[in-house]
């Protein structure tokens, strides 16, 4: 019967923060990560909030395109890359992801996203406050949890989205492709 229960409560939390956490708050958030300088927060807040993406695809090496160009691609296929282009813009190139055969690329052109990869690069890639170069698999979860809005995570970003984009069907198509999943799923 407490298993039972805790599945009702847990149900009755996630539509309860679905209900009444608006997607401008999540935005007003992750621009409050930036102006604190928090820019990892920032760019996780950032990524999921605009392609609908999960945890893993947030875990990124920042590069410059000189430092791409000397890459192979047997290392590309297991890393997701931050590019700063000499345009100026960056491009978020995910080949380590859970359900894509292709490596889609997507250009970012938001001047608070370069800043923040450009503050980020200079100490080199996603930093944790103790040191470590990389946020460690294991760990990312919890990171990316401590990141979010109230530490409600990716599944609950992910429905915050939906919600607010129920109306706005090219939008929903964008997120369904970007994050990937079925449309269907967009739109339960």
């Amino acid at each position: 019967m407490d298993k039972l229960q805790d599945i009702i409560n847990e149900k009755n939390f996630i539509s309860n923060a679905v209900n009444t956490i608006e997607y401008g708050w999540l935005i007003e958030f992750m621009n409050m990560k930036y102006d604190k300088g928090k820019y990892r927060e920032y760019i996780i807040n950032y990524l999921m909030l605009h392609y609908a993406c999960r945890n893993a695809d947030t875990d990124c090496v920042i590069l410059t395109e000189k430092d791409l160009d000397g890459t192979d691609d047997e290392e590309m296929l297991n890393e997701n890359y931050i590019v700063l282009m000499e345009n100026g813009n960056v491009n978020w190139i995910r080949s380590n992801h859970k359900t894509r055969f292709e490596t889609p690329t997507y250009e970012i052109t938001d001047e608070k996203f370069i800043d923040s990869v450009k503050r980020l690069q200079e100490i080199s890639c996603f930093v944790f406050y103790n040191g470590e170069e990389r946020i460690q698999r294991r760990s990312l979860g919890r990171v990316i949890l401590n990141a979010t809005y109230n530490c409600i995570g990716e599944e609950l970003y992910f429905k915050i989205i939906k919600k607010h984009f129920k109306d706005d069907h090219k939008k929903l198509i964008s997120l369904a492709t970007s994050r990937p999943c079925n449309l269907k799923n967009m739109i339960i």
